[in-house]
């Protein structure tokens, strides 16, 4: 069976849950019955939330940054991931939310899309053309063929229309300090010596999809690098959630430091992202916008 037929029938069986809690709250009237079906509503109550509840929510969440060398307000997305669980809508309720913060710019570090059916990218993306700051964008994974479909070409194209400057392998001025890009790491498109060939006495903010990039900087490479990718775990079972972050060196969510090639430490930023892969599902986990107050 085609994985992507199977995933829709996944996503759109999951309603069938609705007339079991319905039965089961029926047969609560028993008092004999109490306990077994309580056991059983339970966790379908869970599932409702995970399916149906978290993944729409959109949460806002601010975070001050000190000694970065920048003075600026960031919105972090990550993971969009449009395409079989998510839709323009969604995309036109998370813009409107950014759009009513105070920031200076947008950051969206990649895996946009989910295996889209909807031919045309540029329609799908459309809402992005409202936001009224820089719009910043790395590529990820699932938009670069690792799993794919590779519709690259086609994606950067749709971005560009609607004013996303793609800053794979490129460095921006933005005033006091600098934009920089990293590609996907797991297509290789990673290697940051391009930042060499351009050095600056500015602080370099560095958009990348995987956090497992920022191993191959140089401590002096970046004041920040911000990436996404891990999803937080997306469904945020403690302890469990762990073993399906697609992290090499234990990325999870929020400000971490790695090592960089030279020894010294990398500071990171890893948002949990606004969509799902796999299961159209979040717990504990909600899709976040993560607003960066950046201080000198």
């Amino acid at each position: 069976m085609d994985t992507i037929a199977l995933k829709q029938g996944l996503f759109h069986a999951s309603w069938l849950v609705l007339p079991v809690i319905a039965w089961l709250l029926w047969r609560l009237r028993r008092p004999r019955h109490r306990l077994r079906v309580l056991m059983l509503l339970a966790p379908c109550l869970v599932f409702v939330w995970a399916r149906f509840v978290e993944p729409q929510m959109i949460r806002v969440q601010e975070t001050v940054l000190a000694q970065t060398g920048v003075d600026a307000r960031i919105a972090l997305v990550s993971d969009l991931h449009l395409g079989l669980y998510k839709d323009r809508a969604f995309l036109e309720r998370l813009v409107a939310r950014i759009d009513a913060l105070d920031v200076d710019a947008v950051a969206i570090a990649g895996d946009l899309t989910y295996e889209p059916q909807d031919r045309s990218l540029e329609m799908l993306f459309a809402p992005l053309a409202q936001l009224d700051v820089p719009v910043f964008a790395v590529l990820g994974n699932h938009d670069q063929q690792a799993p794919g479909p590779d519709i690259d070409a086609a994606l950067r194209a749709a971005l560009r229309i609607h004013g996303v400057r793609i800053l794979e392998g490129e460095i921006v001025e933005a005033g006091e300090y600098r934009w920089a890009g990293l590609g996907d790491r797991w297509a290789r498109r990673d290697n940051p010596a391009f930042l060499r060939l351009s050095p600056s006495t500015r602080p370099t903010l560095i958009l990348a999809h995987n956090p497992d990039s920022a191993t191959g900087l140089a401590h002096g490479d970046a004041v920040l690098v911000l990436a996404g990718h891990t999803h937080g775990g997306q469904i945020r079972i403690p302890w469990l959630y762990r073993r399906v972050i697609p992290s090499a060196f234990g990325f999870d969510r929020g400000e971490q430091y790695v090592p960089g090639r030279d020894g010294r430490p990398v500071r990171v930023f890893t948002t949990a992202g606004v969509g799902e892969i796999g299961l159209p599902m979040r717990l504990f986990n909600p899709p976040t916008i993560d607003v960066l107050r950046l201080r000198p």
